[in-house]
């Protein structure tokens, strides 16, 4: 079964709840660049990751479609803001905010973006909603921190495998895991089912970064949607690179042969060929296989691990993928 087949009433539940939580009554210089963000095509998995969670642990659906249309609304924000600091000039084939409006634009539709996923927040069942503002917001502050050591990263000249798995858990990881913790709190889940999902969350998060970064790199560009290499040619510190820096400043011989700055090789398939010679590609792969195994080892105590269960269906999906 086709991924948006055996989620099309999640996704209904999502587009539901993204309409909702635009207000009519919002100037039309703000309306617009919302309505144009929202439009962009995407995966929405973390959503989907909230409902399903709800789902896995016997909740009613509508039940989590809050925390799951704030969890996006979350997302979102982060993602304008990043191409305004990043200056990127594309998101999902469409010009970024900032580039088809302004800057000042751009900030402004990402802090109402905030709001707005508050406000979806605070239409979760009574009894759980104390309990997902708190991770929500503590969430907020964690992935700045994540966005924080990212650009701190640019400045340095190297950067340890575990430094670059800290960042990721906190900027990337971080909202993957709360998608879940939230879904299932507001499904009525135990404190044992919400502590497993929150784990299956952070290890399927820390997977998802580590394979988009190993993409960049191998990645068949038809399926990809866009040039291989970005990372190479911006020299951007990713778990590739950085596990590549690793092998070869641990080894005089290697050292040798390859240069331990990347920027330093000819061109981006000398590059490639090297990450294959050295097994960097193969060690990357077993590292996104630890991280799913990991993920499913949690899952497995919640439910089954089959086709019925959503969450299994979705990790099987995010791992098999290739763009």
């Amino acid at each position: 079964m086709k991924f948006e087949d055996r989620f099309k009433k999640h996704f209904s539940y999502i587009q539901q709840g993204l309409l909702s939580s635009v207000s009519p009554d919002l100037p039309g210089s703000l309306a617009e660049p919302i309505a144009y963000f929202l439009q962009m095509p995407s995966k929405k998995i973390r959503p989907l990751l909230a409902l399903s969670a709800c789902e896995c642990v016997g909740g009613k659906l509508s039940d989590s479609l809050p925390a799951a249309t704030a969890v996006e609304l979350f997302h979102d924000f982060t993602l304008i803001h990043d191409d305004i600091m990043d200056q990127d000039e594309l998101r999902r084939g469409y010009q970024t905010l900032h580039i088809k409006y302004d800057d000042s634009t751009a900030i402004l539709v990402g802090d109402a973006m905030i709001g707005m996923a508050y406000q979806q927040l605070i239409q979760s069942p009574p009894a759980t909603l104390t309990e997902v503002t708190r991770i929500f917001t503590d969430a907020l502050v964690k992935v700045c921190e994540g966005q924080a050591l990212d650009k701190e990263f640019e400045k340095r000249a190297s950067v340890s495998v575990d430094e670059y798995l800290d960042m990721i858990n906190k900027k990337t990881a971080w909202l993957i895991k709360i998608a879940c913790s939230m879904g299932s709190i507001s499904g009525g889940a135990s404190p044992e089912q919400v502590s497993l999902l929150a784990l299956f969350g952070e290890c399927l998060g820390l997977g998802f970064q580590i394979k988009d970064d190993l993409l960049d790199f191998v990645a068949d560009e038809s399926m990809l949607g866009k040039q291989v290499g970005s990372d190479f040619r911006m020299d951007k510190k990713t778990y590739v690179t950085m596990k590549y820096r690793e092998t070869i400043s641990g080894n005089p011989e290697l050292a040798s042969k390859y240069p331990l700055n990347i920027p330093e090789f000819d061109n981006f398939q000398d590059f490639q060929k090297a990450l294959y010679d050295l097994k960097i590609v193969e060690a990357t792969e077993a590292v996104i296989e630890e991280y799913t195994r990991r993920s499913l080892e949690a899952l497995a105590q919640i439910a089954p691990l089959n086709n019925d269960n959503p969450l299994y269906f979705i990790t099987q999906f995010l791992h098999e993928r290739q763009y």
